[in-house]
């Protein structure tokens, strides 16, 4: 961490937004870019082009994280039904088989079930990832049987369709929640940057503006300055015309 003082004994206090709220760090930023591009280009900061990129990457990232997340609950909400469905037939799946080897549980672990070694009796999946690897084997194990052996309750087309649904379904879900995470993962990253940004151009600001002098200017590009503590309880006026007071300073309020 680089720690960088300037203007020890001024009355004011410069303040970045938090560091770890996003959303403050963008609306910062966008009051810093909205502010320096309306200047003459020529007296803009070097960093304005930065953030300005940066505020687009997050806005694209923002997108991308709304529509995964519609994505997910519009796929979550059309599983319900074809899932609920496929719990039925997994059921239907074990009655058939305790009913198939009423003395060998066992045997339903080619099937795809698992067996509770305790009790010797088939446990049904948790899941819906659970249930599409047991039917996955139950398929399998189905096909691999001549037609006439095959299970009929329940009916194996029907157990394929439904699967199918479901894991597509599934797959959409997933997708959309893996977007939405590795959007605010990059959003997260890019806010870090842009603080760092922010940083790096309030020292800019004092050093080569404004002459290592802290200024209520500093907040036309989005910096919050106060009045220190001390500076306030030193004063005859605690709350000047041009303040407001907050719980721990005065925060300047420009004309």
């Amino acid at each position: 961490m680089l720690n960088l003082c300037y203007d020890s004994k001024s009355i004011y206090n410069v303040h970045l937004p938090d560091q770890t709220k996003r959303g403050d760090i963008m609306s910062t930023c966008q009051t810093f870019v909205t502010y320096d591009q309306s200047r003459p280009l020529a007296e803009q900061l070097p960093f304005t082009p930065w953030i300005a990129d940066l505020l687009q990457e997050a806005a694209r990232c923002e997108q991308q994280r709304r529509e995964g997340e519609e994505q997910r609950a519009v796929a979550s909400e059309e599983m319900k039904e074809s899932y609920q469905r496929l719990r039925q037939l997994v059921r239907i799946m074990r009655k058939t088989l305790d009913a198939a080897f009423p003395e060998a549980p066992l045997n339903a672990k080619g099937w795809g079930f698992s067996v509770k070694q305790s009790s010797v009796k088939i446990t049904l999946p948790q899941t819906p990832k659970a249930h599409l690897s047991m039917v996955d084997v139950y398929i399998a194990k189905e096909l691999s049987r001549p037609e006439e052996k095959r299970f009929t309750s329940p009916h194996l087309n029907e157990v394929i369709a439904v699967r199918n649904t479901v894991a597509e379904k599934l797959a959409r879900r997933d997708a959309g929640q893996n977007q939405r995470e590795a959007a605010i993962a990059r959003a997260n990253a890019i806010a870090a940057e842009l603080y760092a940004h922010l940083q790096g151009a309030a020292s800019y600001l004092l050093s080569f503006r404004y002459k290592n002098v802290i200024t209520p200017e500093l907040q036309n590009w989005g910096y919050v300055v106060v009045i220190r503590r001390s500076a306030a309880q030193n004063s005859d006026d605690k709350t000047p015309d041009n303040g407001s007071t907050t719980d721990t300073a005065t925060r300047v309020v420009p004309p």
